[in-house]
């Protein structure tokens, strides 16, 4: 029984092996393929040194790029927006702490440092309205 499955086992990576040898030939005759219809030349030893300088210098490029990623004009615009957002968003919480404020001292005569005290406003509240 165990013989039997080991020889199973066996058969099927001889298999596995054979396919993996057939895909290997046939990538080692596309290759020499390809070899034939690009003749080493000198034009295309220039080429290709030409396209090598191109690729490090992009790479180069993209390595600086990278540094200054903070002056990005997509980044820069972002972080615009969220500051007009925070900035929105504090004006409308003053503008309801605002409005509580003058509500409860109008119509129920609490005292505003007792509602700054109740709120948890600290004395350094500024209002930037």
């Amino acid at each position: 029984m165990l013989c039997e499955q080991v020889q199973n086992r066996l058969d099927m990576v001889k298999e596995s092996q054979k396919t993996a040898q057939a895909q290997l030939s046939e990538l080692q005759a596309s290759i020499e393929v390809e070899k034939v219809a690009r003749p080493d030349s000198t034009e295309r030893s220039i080429s290709l040194a030409k396209l090598s300088r191109a690729r490090q210098e992009l790479t180069n490029l993209e390595k600086e790029t990278a540094k200054y990623g903070a002056c990005d004009p997509a980044k820069v615009e972002e972080k615009k927006r969220a500051v007009v957002l925070a900035k929105e968003a504090s004006i409308r919480w003053t503008d309801n702490y605002a409005v509580l404020m003058s509500h409860f001292t109008r119509q129920h005569g609490v005292d505003p440092e007792e509602l700054k005290k109740f709120l948890g406003v600290s004395e350094d509240y500024e209002d930037i309205l």
